[in-house]
């Protein structure tokens, strides 16, 4: 993979991002109740979330913070590295705890001298979203609502909260979702490969923000000279 344990920190990304659904519908129960949930977490624009993500043997990470996704994405995590194969060096180029933060054009994850020191003196990489990607809770669901193998698996508490469980396959992932009785998320997990992302939701209608990097401190993921 180009820029190797760089490109390992990238994966934060996916917390938000999914890849894009089939343009296939399956009319039943569950897929409606995923099209009224879109349109309630749309609605909400905003939350509260704390994610885990795993790259099988090579890197698993915890984040926490808020993002808002009304007008585009945008919002601010806090990364923590939590084990794997890159762990020591993916802490060393972009510190622990790093920094993503979400806006429309793009997300941007703050690294640190070391990494600095290959780029220029920039401190920052600026990842352009996936034309195909998913770039909100809201178009996830919408997506999964697309899925012709979406399905009701049942009712589940989940952090306490009462939910009924849908999963199904969009594009590359099985997705499964929990939503409460407003129908809101409170739980999703994309999986693809060996690679899994798990947000929790809470606290709707919470303040995101997120600052835009220096554009002087900034480097384009494709500009990256490997670190070594």
């Amino acid at each position: 993979m180009r820029h190797g344990r760089i490109a390992a920190l990238a994966a934060v990304g996916a917390l938000l991002v999914g890849c894009g659904g089939q343009e296939r519908q399956a009319d039943d129960a569950a897929s409606g109740a995923l099209r009224t949930a879109q349109r309630k977490v749309a609605a909400a624009g905003s939350a509260r979330v704390e994610a885990t993500m795993d790259s099988g043997s090579r890197l698993t990470s915890r984040s926490a913070g808020t993002l808002g996704w009304s007008g585009g994405p945008r919002g601010t995590l806090e990364v923590r590295v939590t084990g794997g194969e890159l762990a020591a060096s993916t802490r060393k180029l972009g510190g622990d705890p790093s920094q993503t933060r979400f806006l429309p054009d793009a997300y941007y994850t703050r690294m640190t001298d070391a990494f600095a020191a290959f780029q220029d003196g920039r401190h920052w990489i600026r990842h352009p979203y996936d034309a195909h990607s998913d770039l909100t809770p809201a178009d996830s669901l919408k997506a999964l609502a697309k899925a012709d193998d979406v399905r009701r698996v049942g009712r589940e508490t989940v952090d306490g909260v009462r939910t009924t469980h849908y999963r199904g396959t969009a594009g590359k992932q099985r997705i499964d979702v929990w939503l409460d009785a407003r129908h809101l998320l409170v739980r999703r997990t994309q999986r693809a490969g060996d690679f899994t992302s798990t947000v929790r939701y809470s606290d709707y209608g919470a303040t995101a923000t997120a600052e835009r990097p220096p554009a002087h401190d900034t480097v384009d993921f494709d500009d990256v000279t490997e670190a070594r």
